[in-house]
């Protein structure tokens, strides 16, 4: 790898790395002190990167495209000197190999996995966006929901891809004559085609017939568009044994939105199935005010129905309040609660607190500044879990009154 570097340089690098210390008080334990001296450093360096590639002459004629990468990357992990989270090695990427004519190709890399047009990005996850400024767990139970195909039409990634005329197919078989073993597998979508002034719509299906089990699945999406207004309706079918389907609804006009979705089979972050979930979201941007209605899984009073409410008032260039509430139907729970965050070229300031109706107070609050010293980031937070709760001994460590923190990093 050294000679790799004095001969060729470097192609591609990432380096980065940041230094931390921190100092606070734990309000329920009562310990004080330094809580931390860390280093991170994140390494993806390409030493060599070279690229194949090959193309014939006439009207129908072969290209190859394919990039060889010798590289170094410890997985963003902080220890260099784990040698588990070091990889050292060449990376051979083919970008497509085919065989083309005119206005269609044959390519060889293998087969495509089902098509999935409907999804929901009601339950997307959003745990990044309401994230704790301590690092506490949030109270949001909202994981990524989808019913996609591919978990049910499994691909046979042995065949061929066909294009012809931006419509796309594949092909995957294989068998055996002795154990009486098969496995075919094919896709097919189309471009999307349209149907009217402002109006298009595409469509995909896959279907797999083998030994073990034959499943099938179809896909149609349809938008209609304008100056004002955007719609589209989309869905995927399944059959496995048994049908299911989930659909998904998008529309927005002006300053106004609606999202629906609906699977009778949703998958939640890839653990649980949810049966039968409809949940929507209804949001209207009125400068200088955002009002978003949220409604989750609201068909199962059982286990989860809850409804969300949440108020953006933008009261100045800097300033911004929001007001927000839940309430969950199964165990009549509610929680209301607001956030500050105040923004300027100095420093951003953010202060947030949720009331729970089980008489739990959450609070969390922060101020973070480049401009005192330049090429640090200076920063004092607190974040309590329950303000409520009495202290529960010295060993108490993670919540209820919280803790204190002010940290200084520096990063390149």
């Amino acid at each position: 790898l050294l000679v790799l570097v004095l001969v060729g340089s470097v192609a591609f690098a990432g380096f980065t790395g940041s230094a931390t210390t921190s100092f606070g008080y734990n309000l329920d334990s009562g310990a004080y002190g330094f809580l931390s001296n860390g280093t991170a450093v994140s390494v993806d360096v390409v030493f060599l990167s070279e690229i194949g590639e090959a193309k014939g002459d006439g009207d129908v004629y072969a290209s190859i495209k394919a990039t060889l990468d010798f590289s170094f990357d410890n997985g963003d992990a902080s220890d260099l000197s784990d040698a588990d989270s070091m990889i050292i090695g060449a990376n051979l990427d083919f970008d497509h190999a085919k065989i083309i004519g005119d206005n269609w190709y044959v390519g060889i890399l293998g087969t495509l996995v089902a098509p999935n047009f409907a999804t929901s990005v009601i339950e997307a996850t959003d745990v990044a966006a309401a994230a704790h400024p301590l690092g506490y767990a949030v109270d949001d139970d909202s994981q990524a929901v989808d019913l996609r195909p591919r978990d049910y039409v499994t691909q046979n990634g042995l065949g061929v891809e066909v294009g012809i005329a931006d419509f796309v197919a594949s092909l995957g078989f294989t068998g055996n004559t002795k154990t009486e073993v098969y496995n075919l597998f094919a896709t097919v979508a189309t471009p999307e085609l349209e149907l009217a002034e402002g109006v298009t719509a595409k469509v995909g299906a896959a279907a797999l017939i083998s030994d073990a089990k034959n499943a099938f699945s179809g896909s149609v999406k349809v938008a209609y568009a304008d100056d004002d207004l955007a719609v589209s309706v989309a869905s995927d079918m399944i059959y496995d044994a048994e049908f299911m389907t989930d659909v998904a609804l998008a529309a927005s006009y002006t300053d106004y939105s609606l999202d629906v979705y609906f699977a009778t089979d949703a998958n939640r972050g890839g653990y649980t199935n949810q049966e039968n979930l409809l949940s929507a979201k209804v949001a209207a941007a009125i400068d200088p005010v955002t009002v978003t209605l949220t409604g989750k899984n609201l068909l199962d009073g059982d286990n989860g129905q809850a409804l969300g409410l949440s108020v953006k008032f933008d009261a100045t260039d800097e300033l911004a309040v929001t007001a927000r509430g839940g309430f969950k139907m199964s165990d009549k729970s509610w929680n209301g609660g607001a956030d500050v965050v105040y923004t300027t070229d100095e420093f951003v300031a953010k202060l947030g607190g949720t009331y729970y109706s089980t008489e739990r107070i959450a609070l969390n609050a922060s101020i973070e500044t480049e401009s005192i010293v330049p090429g640090a980031t200076l920063k004092l937070a607190y974040a309590g879990d329950d303000l409520t709760e009495a202290d529960l001994g010295p060993t108490r460590d993670n919540g209820n009154l919280g803790k204190v923190v002010a940290s200084v990093k520096i990063a390149f």
